[in-house]
């Protein structure tokens, strides 16, 4: 198995290192680069990756990652921790979903391409120098600014990698585990990990609704979700806690076909069986012009959460029901 390499060491003390992957330097001399956390257990076992911000303004992972890196600094486990609590660090810093250098969506590219725009390079190079050295990946995402989204995980049933995937996202113990199989859009780091035969589960936790009241609870359920994790692949001899009751669906991303103001009229978690409401929209005079019902029996899972939606926006993140 191959080491991470760094471009550059910031602190190393005892079991842990922390550094920076370099891939492309500015007009003004400083550097694009990818924050990593590399600790080193106290026994031998499996590397395990958790990443956050491939959106800059999904940050709930990113304070887990640094709460789980602070904890476990001392190397009390079995195996490697690698944490990179902000993967598309000039988008966090902007706390915009994309980079403003280039616009593309990191998480639509892998495995990217180191002759073309920054962000392709952002890919690649995470892929060849971070991604070929891991057993298995936590990456982390969320609502972000616009969506609202249950806390869940999810998975790639593909072969044995599926499952080993799949028993990672319901050791994560969320309420809902997500059966991908259905995803209208391709380039996410999870791709990758599958076509390296690297086990990976994408949590999607917390954003803007939740970070007045709940911040801490979400970073909360990313944290115990890493430790159940590490747990569940005997890099922690902890008891892990008692499993959660757990839905498991396939989410199907439902889009708005004009632009308006928009009232999600189910609440989050709730049961809707096929052809009942789960959204409406009004122009600006007042006048409903769209109304958007269950395709079939689920679970309401996420919507868009501003009121102004545009024309083919994501409207309804819907869970369709599996189990």
């Amino acid at each position: 198995m191959k080491e991470i390499v760094l471009d550059k060491v910031i602190r190393q003390v005892g079991n842990r290192t922390d550094g920076v992957i370099r891939f492309g330097q500015k007009a003004d001399g400083s550097h694009f680069e990818i924050p990593v956390i590399i600790i080193k257990g106290n026994k031998t076992g499996p590397t395990l990756l958790a990443d956050g911000a491939t959106h800059g303004d999904e940050t709930e992972g990113t304070e887990a990652i640094l709460r789980i890196a602070k904890d476990y600094e001392k190397g009390d486990f079995a195996g490697t921790f690698v944490g990179v609590p902000a993967l598309n660090m000039e988008a966090f810093n902007l706390v915009r979903r994309a980079s403003l250098t280039d616009g593309f969506n990191l998480n639509r590219i892998f495995p990217g391409n180191k002759d073309t725009y920054i962000t392709h390079r952002l890919a690649a190079v995470y892929t060849e120098r971070v991604l070929s050295t891991i057993d298995a990946a936590i990456c982390f995402h969320g609502g972000g600014d616009v969506l609202h989204l249950e806390p869940l995980c999810g998975y790639m049933p593909d072969g044995e990698c599926g499952e080993k995937a799949k028993a990672m996202a319901e050791a994560f113990n969320a309420g809902y585990v997500w059966h991908i199989s259905n995803l209208p859009f391709g380039g996410m780091t999870a791709h990758v990990c599958v076509d390296m035969g690297i086990p990976c589960v994408i949590p999607e936790v917390g954003s803007h609704c939740s970070r007045l009241h709940n911040r801490q609870r979400d970073i909360q359920t990313c944290y115990q979700g890493i430790k159940n994790i590490m747990i569940s692949m005997g890099m922690l001899d902890e008891k892990a806690p008692e499993r959660v009751k757990q839905i498991v669906m396939e989410l199907h991303y439902l889009h708005a076909y004009n632009g308006g103001i928009q009232t999600p009229v189910r609440q989050p978690g709730e049961i809707v069986e096929k052809g009942e409401t789960l959204c409406v929209m009004q122009d600006m005079f007042g006048n409903q012009i769209e109304e958007m019902k269950a395709p079939w029996r689920g679970v309401v899972i996420g919507f868009w959460s501003v009121p102004v939606i545009h024309p083919g926006d994501w409207w309804s993140l819907y869970g369709k029901i599996l189990d």
